[in-house]
């Protein structure tokens, strides 16, 4: 009755609820930070002027984080500054959270179970804080948020729904380059929700995806000056742009070829030492602790993200399924794949990289939880 009388409530005012949830946090986050547009922001603020006096951006990687650049730079046309683009940036950010509920409503069998999961990722201050920030994660996060929605709400069936998810593929690879990621997990769910008939057709297709990949890479990697795709290696760097101590282990190199035959030679003449690097990044990607960072900071860190692991682990154990096979398809391959890039490169320093697919992992620990909840509930009624 009790479980019976909440799920009713929240059925009736679960988007009121989001509301209020979300202005509460982005108002506290507005209140702790401002409006952030110094530092990583200035280069994309840059950016946006360019490309309103010349049309073009200073390098052809900039259009993998167009969708920021291009927020700042409209509300810089219409005369709104940059606290106008931060809500525009804002308003993305409340649509993806209401159309995620939509979809969350399609899964769970309490209608308060994606109460919780919004608001859990809402109170979680390393991932939603970014929303005040005009870096390229809070748009990036946002469109992250509305894939996983739209999969789950539109299944690819028709034309119709397929060029819907395509569209908010593209959107989350003009967000941030690792938004290429995302599009091997869209391609499993395409081939394993497709007939025999369209899964030869979506296979023979795999060759043009990897040709987008090697150019994707390629492109990125020559226009940035101040890195190159072995130099995490070769500086023995865990965290992006934070070397280890000198001297340096002198390793096999090349640089010559492209930047993705350089990563190949480096692995294949230097295995051990990639091995042991590749071992020491998984750690750091999915603990979140950081040397850096306080005891409190790294304490409060575990305890959100070991129990959410945990539980996540958990729900693969559960006999009813949540999920279709497919979204587990695009789920799974999408934290694979995230970790695997990290592996041949370096984490982030504010952990930006996993914390994009720390939603993946909340969902699949709201399965375990809404499970052991109603089991509890059932047992003592």
């Amino acid at each position: 009755m009790i479980v019976n009388n909440f799920s009713s409530i929240f059925l009736k005012y679960g988007k009121l609820c989001i509301w209020i949830l979300w202005l509460i946090s982005t108002f506290i986050y507005l209140c702790i930070h401002g409006v952030v547009t110094d530092l990583e922001a200035a280069k994309y603020i840059d950016e946006a002027h360019l490309y309103i006096s010349k049309g073009a951006f200073s390098a052809p990687r900039f259009y993998f984080y167009s969708a920021t650049i291009f927020i700042i730079a409209f509300a810089i046309k219409i005369k709104i500054g940059l606290f106008g683009a931060f809500v525009i940036q804002a308003l993305i950010n409340l649509f993806a959270f209401l159309i995620f509920h939509k979809a969350l409503t399609k899964i769970f069998l309490s209608s308060f179970t994606p109460i919780l999961i919004i608001f859990y990722l809402l109170a979680f201050s390393p991932y939603q804080s970014w929303i005040v920030f005009l870096y390229t994660e809070s748009v990036f996060f946002s469109a992250i948020l509305i894939l996983i929605s739209v999969l789950i709400l539109y299944k690819p069936h028709n034309l119709k729904n397929i060029s819907l998810i395509i569209t908010t593929l593209l959107f989350a690879l003009i967000s941030r380059p690792l938004g290429i990621l995302l599009g091997i997990g869209v391609y499993l769910y395409f081939f394993y929700n497709a007939d025999k008939k369209w899964k030869a057709v979506i296979a023979s297709g795999s060759v043009i995806l990897i040709a987008l990949g090697y150019f994707f890479i390629n492109t990125v990697f020559s226009s940035i000056h101040d890195w190159h795709i072995t130099q995490a290696f070769e500086e023995e760097s865990i965290i992006c742009d934070l070397p280890a101590a000198q001297p340096y282990q002198k390793l096999d190199i090349t640089a010559t070829g492209s930047p993705i035959y350089q990563l190949w030679y480096y692995t294949t003449q230097n295995f051990y030492h990639f091995l042991k690097f590749a071992g020491i990044k998984i750690q750091y990607f999915f603990l979140m602790t950081r040397n850096y960072y306080s005891n409190t900071h790294n304490y409060f860190l575990l305890l959100n993200v070991i129990p959410v692991y945990l539980l996540a682990l958990w729900s693969f154990f559960i006999k009813r399924h949540y999920f279709s096979k497919g979204i587990i398809v695009f789920l799974v391959s999408s934290i694979l794949i995230y970790a695997l890039a990290i592996i041949f490169q370096c984490d982030d320093y504010h952990n930006r990289f996993i914390l994009s697919i720390y939603p993946l992992f909340v969902l699949f620990a709201a399965c375990s939880v809404e499970y052991f909840c109603l089991l509890f509930f059932k047992n003592n009624k």
